[in-house]
């Protein structure tokens, strides 16, 4: 026999499934065929539709999210990117502030769709390459921990540079080539430093130098 204490919060718990049931179901779904890069990186409709869906979920707008990522990954498995670029970003609305979403979806981009194994035009690759550094600027206003968004971004644009290094057909053709990747990944090291990860200055002062850059008001050893 069920007491009324666990009568309760199993009422509770159903209730709460229900309201996230209903939250996705009138979720604003959007429909396949728009070019893949501009469909990840727009995202405008998905977070329109996220204050509702906040205000509706309330505390359990995370939980609701990770379900959103778990598809996100069986529609990209079944190679319907279309999909599953709309499921993130519903994701990503309903929890702005997980810090690992931002980055989930960047490494997809970045590492999965612009690989060489994944597509041998280099133009499209970059695009590819662009708009994940693109989403993890947009999420260094949201997420919980921007600073590792920054430092991904560094990461990332350090990874290009060595691409540029080695030219065609790895290379994927970033403005300015080798030279300006550096400086952009040392950049976004500088930024990642600032926003409190302080080995983002290390990063910078090597790609800058070669020397380590001390953060902001640390004294210099004699």
């Amino acid at each position: 026999m069920v007491d009324r204490g666990e009568g309760a919060m199993r009422s509770r718990l159903a209730l709460g499934l229900g309201w996230v049931s209903v939250a996705l179901c009138c979720w604003p779904w959007q429909t396949e065929g728009q070019s893949g890069v501009s469909r990840s990186v727009a995202g405008v409709e998905a977070q329109r539709g996220a204050s509702l869906g906040q205000r509706i979920l309330g505390p359990v707008a995370g939980l609701a999210a990770s379900a959103e990522w778990v598809r996100f990954d069986w529609y990209v498995r079944e190679g319907r990117y279309e999909r599953a670029y709309a499921v993130a970003e519903r994701a990503l609305a309903l929890d702005p502030r997980a810090t690992q979403g931002w980055t989930h979806l960047a490494s997809h981009l970045v590492f999965g769709r612009a690989s060489l194994e994944s597509e041998p035009d280099p133009t499209v690759r970059l695009r590819w390459i662009q708009a994940g550094l693109a989403l993890l600027v947009r999420g260094e206003g949201q997420a919980g921990v921007p600073a590792d968004l920054a430092y991904m971004r560094g990461l990332i644009l350090s990874w290009v540079t060595d691409l540029e290094g080695l030219g065609p057909p790895v290379a994927p053709g970033w403005p300015g080539g080798k030279d300006a990747a550096r400086l952009s990944s040392a950049d976004a090291f500088h930024a990642a430093g600032t926003a409190g990860n302080l080995e983002g200055f290390l990063m910078e002062g090597i790609l800058r130098t070669g020397n380590r850059l001390p953060p902001p008001g640390e004294e210099q050893g004699e």
